[in-house]
């Protein structure tokens, strides 16, 4: 089953550096030009995916990264709102611990 979580997590990881490399030209008629590109770690329902974005700078702005707004990504956070939703789904029905054990045992990443 994790081999199957493998091709998806891939498959998001092309997607999403699809979609940043589609934002380019969108963000730089703001008047931003790319900075850098970072790599950036996001623990989804199916495990965690790394994948590179770019950081855009203007002058008088403060410096941005589009994909991860557009995907709801916040700046300091690792889990995707799905993720999330599974985890409290179970957390309502069980204790902290049992919580930790099932979702470690039925996914692809632990808490």
């Amino acid at each position: 089953m994790c081999c199957f979580f493998d091709l998806i997590r891939e498959l998001m990881k092309l997607a999403l550096e699809e979609v940043d490399a589609g934002l380019v030209e969108e963000t730089k008629k703001q008047g931003y030009q790319i900075e850098k590109k970072n790599k950036r770690s996001v623990v989804t329902a199916f495990g965690e995916i790394s994948y590179w974005r770019r950081r855009y700078a203007c002058p008088g702005k403060k410096a941005q990264y589009p994909l991860d707004k557009l995907m709801g990504y916040d700046k300091y956070k690792r889990y995707s709102v799905l993720a999330v939703k599974d985890i409290l789904q179970v957390s309502a029905v069980a204790t902290y611990r049992n919580t930790a054990l099932a979702v470690n045992t039925l996914s692809c990443f632990n808490l």
